[in-house]
């Protein structure tokens, strides 16, 4: 109950000062002259005295500020106390926290000290592990570089038999290759030599039947001299159909140049052979048409 009432002490502040006002009160209100008692049939003289209202407004006002006073009084003397209260618990307080503080201080310091040790002792331990497995490193890392190189001066030697039998290799077969084109480009030229001629031949042939054909498709014009002749351009397309003709050498007669131009046109399509590979020998023909 004491500690709630340091804790929160205004309530009991001012239950106080009220029983002490109904105290004033009662004590004010109260008639404190003493009575008189007379014998029943005997006429007391009053001793009366007129008070105007200002004298009577006076004496309460001079009452009023008495108790007042004193109300102030218990006031600040409730307030001292409660200052003093207060100043009590704050002190309490201040020093529960600095023994809480030096508490925790010196837990925190006990903790870091431990820390500090363990940190210590784990430093020491990874010091000596790096250094071990430095060793080890260095060991394992001379096998690897004494292995290495014995697998390398083999590797060196196998590589440079097997270069020394791949060159070899090679070299037979560049002279097979050699003597394999020189044989096939032989065959070749023999081959072209006859297909030369086969296309050469087939050529003639079928220039001959185009000529041929054109000179039936000619009709020689009226009084011209026997014994003229020129140089056609013809032009063809796959089929044999005739694209386009011109007179490359005049035969100095117009009217002759016309009517082989006319035969020309007239003589299409033309023969071709059934080879269409052979057509690029066709596409454009120089004919000497010279009518016998």
């Amino acid at each position: 109950m004491w500690e709630s009432i340091r804790e929160n002490p205004r309530p009991v502040v001012y239950a106080v000062l009220m029983h002490l006002l109904l105290l004033v009160l009662l004590v004010f209100s109260l008639d404190w002259t003493p009575k008189v008692s007379h014998p029943p049939g005997i006429k007391v003289p009053i001793d009366a005295q007129l008070v105007d209202q200002s004298q009577l407004d006076a004496i309460v006002e001079k009452k009023q500020a008495e108790q007042r006073k004193v109300e102030e009084a218990k006031r600040e003397a409730a307030l001292a106390e409660q200052r003093k209260i207060e100043e009590k618990h704050k002190a309490e307080q201040a020093a529960k926290q600095q023994a809480e503080q030096a508490a925790k201080q010196k837990v925190e310091a006990e903790r870091k000290r431990k820390a500090e040790l363990e940190a210590k002792k784990k430093a020491e331990l990874e010091a000596k592990q790096k250094v071990e497995q430095a060793a080890k490193q260095k060991a394992e890392q001379e096998a690897k570089q004494k292995a290495d190189a014995e697998a390398k001066r083999k590797a060196d030697a196998e590589a440079k038999k097997k270069a020394e039998a791949e060159a070899k290799r090679k070299a037979e077969a560049a002279q097979r290759r050699e003597a394999e084109q020189a044989l096939q480009q032989q065959l070749a030229a023999e081959q072209a030599g006859v297909e030369a001629a086969r296309v050469q031949g087939v050529v003639a042939e079928y220039i001959g039947y185009i000529q041929e054909r054109i000179e039936r498709s000619w009709l020689r014009p009226p009084g011209s001299p026997v014994g003229l002749s020129c140089v056609v351009q013809v032009s063809l397309i796959p089929g044999g159909e005739v694209a386009r003709v011109q007179i490359v050498r005049s035969s100095g007669d117009p009217v002759f140049d016309r009517s082989v131009e006319t035969a020309v046109y007239k003589a299409s399509p033309l023969p071709l052979p059934p080879d269409a590979s052979l057509f690029k020998n066709f596409r454009d023909l120089r004919l000497i048409f010279k009518p016998n």
